[in-house]
Order: structure tokens, then sequence, then C-alpha cells
């Protein structure tokens, strides 16, 4: 989780998205590191933070604002009382200009050069709507 706190790009991409694994995975055990490691509300805040500062995708990192999504989902469905933590850092306003800037890049698993190969099974516009649905539900 500390390295969360001080990556950026691919990096930040890859680190995130192990630890929402390990959070739906485990949520328990995830539950505590977070309690005993960074606060969680800094926490939260780098995943808003990070969601905000990457609002145009890149080709570099494609997928980042999927993982901070999914992984601020698993925490709320998990760990519900991080729901007020999120609204509280203002995730909300960030879901909205998600929803508002798609990209064609972000539909697909893996790329070949230029070319997209695989599609998520779950768009980013479901996955939005499903954080916006639990902030709305607190």
């Amino acid at each position: 989780m500390e390295g969360i706190m001080d990556a950026e790009g691919v990096e930040l991409e890859v680190l995130v998205g192990l630890s929402s694994r390990l959070c739906n995975a485990i949520p328990e055990d995830f539950e505590r590191e977070l309690e005993h490691g960074p606060n969680k509300e800094r926490f939260i805040k780098r995943l808003v933070s990070a969601l905000n500062s990457n609002m145009t995708p890149t080709a570099h990192c494609p997928g980042i604002r999927r993982v901070i999504v999914e992984h601020a989902i698993y925490m709320m469905e998990f760990i519900p009382v991080y729901t007020s933590c999120f609204k509280n850092c203002r995730m909300m306003e960030a879901l909205l200009m998600v929803g508002c800037t798609p990209s064609r890049a972000e539909k697909y698993r893996f790329f070949s050069g230029d070319a997209g190969l695989m599609e998520h099974s779950i768009p980013l516009s479901t996955l939005v709507a499903r954080a916006k649905e639990l902030m709305d539900h607190e």
C-alpha cells in the first residue's frame, strides 16, 4: 500500500490493480492492513487524486481509471464504512468526470501495437454506475 502512495503511471496502475485483487480476495486482511498501514483516509485520497489526475487515459496506462474504480467498488462493498470516506474525498465528482470522458482504449484488456484485443466483460461505464450507486445508498 505504501507503494501506491508514491507511484505514478504504469507502476501505479499495476499496484492499484494488485491491491484491488487483494481487497476482493481477502477483504478482512486488506482492511486490517489498511488500518495498520497508511491511514485509510490518506489511501482513499490517493485513489481519488490518481483518478482525477488521469481523466484523459493515455496509451501508456489505459487501464488506470478502471482499476481505481474497481478498487473503490470492492472497498465499498466489503467494508461499507469506507463509502463515507470516498464521499468526503469527492469521489462522486471524479466518477462523474470519468463517466463523461470515455476512452475507446479502456474497452480492451490487451493491445497488439495500436489494436485492442479482448474486450473487458464489464464496460467501465457499468463500473462507474455501480460505484455511484454504492455511494448514493450510504
